[in-house]
């Protein structure tokens, strides 16, 4: 079984791997973790896998317009989360039916899969996780799938499920069980999901306010806004904020700083190694121990165990 990441449609390989049949994996869990830069392009590539089961964690810094081309060797079903940046793709040879996905937004395909052509013109970041379509059949009894209706922004719910596949807390066997547990998590998430009925459309200046507000709360994280405030700031009264904020981001305004604070504390703490009150003071904590609180209820770890390791 392969998996092959290329520039389109020149051809080069940029990435590409081979596994067992069926991803089975040697060990109770096998894992690469790449970063390279290829072409003035910035990679990182993460994988994770066993039986039945791949999950890729790609981020892609390109210069200009990338346009690429990933490849299984045998059909899967796919869930795509676009966690930064924005991407353009098609499924197969479908090119008639092109797609896109900006930051917070998913895709579900029930099988059938075996390459996506994608194009990326800013920083991006995504999640992918393929299930062979033996296991999505064993799983599901083969009666579930193509009747899933999946909304396009990630839910609270999801998106709490693909905090922890990206950040397991355990390792060999229980890592494995772990992130098992999580797919069937997922599965029946989409399987329980109803779309909200749209009973109004967003005006394009109101999408561009709301966009603004998103980015406020982004760079505020020390002193947020009030929703008046937000509001006021971004030229967009507070009921049409709270209303398009969570049909353009699937989280509320608050919901989506709890989500950004934790997001950048995490990134603090595991890569710039800083300490925990310093962490604290940066995503907008008076109080560390409510930091600490808050941490360890997202992730379900201390705050202090990232920075020593």
């Amino acid at each position: 079984m392969k998996i092959k990441l290329s520039n389109y449609p020149k051809g080069n390989i940029v990435y590409k791997n081979v596994y067992l049949d069926n991803f089975d994996s040697i060990k109770d869990i096998d894992e690469a973790d790449i970063t390279f830069e290829e072409s003035d392009v910035k990679y990182n590539i993460k994988e994770m896998w066993f039986r039945g089961i791949h999950i890729g964690i790609i981020e892609i810094h390109p210069n200009q317009e990338e346009n690429f081309c990933f490849e299984c060797s045998q059909p899967h079903t796919g869930f795509l989360f676009c966690l930064n940046g924005a991407i353009s793709y098609y499924y197969n040879h479908q090119q008639d039916n092109l797609l896109s996905l900006a930051k917070n937004e998913q895709d579900f395909n029930a099988g059938g899969v075996s390459s996506i052509k994608f194009k990326i013109t800013e920083k991006t970041r995504y999640l992918y996780i393929q299930l062979t379509e033996d296991y999505f059949r064993q799983v599901t009894g083969g009666e579930l799938g193509n009747d899933i209706k999946t909304e396009k922004s990630i839910s609270p719910e999801i998106g709490s499920i693909l905090q922890q596949i990206i950040y397991p807390k355990h390792e060999g066997r229980v890592k494995r069980l772990f992130l098992e547990a999580r797919i069937f998590e997922l599965i029946i998430a989409y399987f329980n999901q109803k779309p909200e009925k749209q009973t109004h459309v967003l005006k394009k200046e109101d999408i561009e306010k709301i966009l603004l507000a998103k980015q406020l709360v982004e760079h505020d994280l020390q002193r947020p806004n009030s929703l008046m405030e937000l509001s006021r700031k971004a030229g967009i009264n507070d009921y049409k904020l709270k209303r398009g904020f969570k049909e353009l981001t699937g989280y509320t305004v608050f919901g989506y700083l709890y989500k950004i604070r934790m997001e950048k504390a995490y990134y603090f703490l595991s890569n710039e190694k800083k300490t925990v009150n310093e962490v604290a003071f940066l995503v907008g904590y008076k109080n560390a121990q409510h930091f600490i609180t808050a941490f360890k209820k997202q992730f379900n770890i201390l705050p202090g165990s990232l920075n020593k390791s």
